[in-house]
C-alpha cells in the first residue's frame, strides 16, 4: 500500500472521529518534513493536496516514524538516514533538537504520555528499546525472537504495547 494510500485510509478514520472529538488531526512524515492536516479536510475520499496540509518542520534528511506529546507540545521523530531520534516544539520555531544520536535505525516510535518514555522498534538489530524523553536510561527491552520489529503503539492507560513485526513465508 503506498503512502498516499496509507494517508487516504487514516484520515477516513479521523473523519470519523470528527463526529466524537473536535477538529482531528493527522500528524506525518513525509521524508524531507512533518507536516500536520486536519481530518476534516479530507473526507469522502477526496485527494488532499500537500497545501492543505501545515509544516511543522522542513529541510529534515529523511524523517521516518513521528509521534507527539500533547502536554509538552513536542513532536519526536527518527530520522533513519542519520541514525537518530530528534524532537521539536509545536510553536513553529522549527528547531531540530537530537535526542538518540548513536546505534540506531529506528522504523517505529512511540511516546507514552504517562510513563515519559520515548519506545523505539529497530528492524536492523531486531530490538525494541526504551529511553527518557531527553534520550537517557536508554535499555533494551526486547532482543530475541524478533524479526525485523517495524512499528510500535502504545496505550499506556491499559498498559498495552503493539509491535508489527515483519514475517517471512517460505514456499
Amino acid at each position: 500500500m503506498g503512502d498516499m494510500a496509507c494517508i487516504r485510509i487514516l484520515l477516513e478514520i479521523c473523519s470519523l472521529l470528527t463526529l466524537a472529538w473536535a477538529n482531528p488531526r493527522l500528524l506525518f512524515a513525509n521524508r524531507r518534513d512533518i507536516r500536520i492536516i486536519d481530518a476534516a479536510i479530507a473526507t469522502n475520499g477526496s485527494t488532499v493536496d500537500l497545501d492543505q496540509t501545515q509544516v511543522i518542520i522542513d529541510n529534515l534528511e529523511d524523517a521516518a516514524a513521528v509521534d507527539f506529546l500533547h502536554s509538552r507540545c513536542f513532536i519526536f521523530w527518527t530520522d533513519v538516514s542519520n541514525e537518530m531520534i530528534k524532537y521539536t516544539y509545536c510553536n513553529g520555531t522549527q528547531k531540530a533538537i537530537d535526542i538518540v544520536t548513536t546505534g540506531l535505525i529506528a522504523d517505529g516510535l512511540a511516546c507514552d504520555w504517562i510513563g515519559m518514555k520515548l519506545y523505539w522498534t529497530d528492524s536492523e538489530t531486531n530490538r525494541v528499546e526504551v529511553s527518557e524523553l531527553d534520550g537517557g536510561s536508554r535499555k533494551v527491552l526486547f532482543w530475541q525472537d524478533l524479526d525485523q520489529p517495524r512499528a510500535i503503539a502504545l496505550d499506556p492507560e491499559n498498559g498495552y504495547t503493539i509491535i508489527e513485526l515483519m514475517i517471512k513465508i517460505e514456499i
